[in-house]
């Protein structure tokens, strides 16, 4: 069992394995290398800005996003996994619930107890 936290306050939008995909396994020096690199150089040049922004917005929102998450306005979400499988979504409200929560799923209640 594994329970995982999701700490920003969206998924990810732009993933970067889609132009590290077309990249071919290596560079060499003859020219048709290059043309069979040009996808993923291409793909890699539009994406990085994309990659970039997504970054900055991330880095300014986080503070705003664990502000509001701990003041209750926004959920958390947890997922729990059991053998690699997403068995169970959780969203608490507020740092407590999400301890419980944790603690229950983990089964610390019943050694406490």
């Amino acid at each position: 069992m594994r329970l995982r936290q999701q700490r920003l306050a969206w998924g990810r939008w732009v993933k970067p394995e889609a132009a590290m995909h077309l990249m071919p396994g290596g560079l060499g020096e003859d020219p048709i290398s290059l043309i069979i690199g040009l996808p993923g150089l291409l793909a890699t040049a539009v994406l990085l800005p994309f990659w970039l922004l997504e970054l900055a917005l991330r880095l300014l929102l986080a503070p705003v996003a664990a502000a509001l998450r701990l003041t209750s306005v926004i959920p958390y979400r947890v997922e729990l996994y059991r053998k690699r499988r997403l068995t169970g979504t959780y969203t608490p409200r507020g740092r407590r619930e999400l301890v419980r929560l944790r603690d229950r799923l983990t089964g610390r209640d019943a050694i406490a107890a």
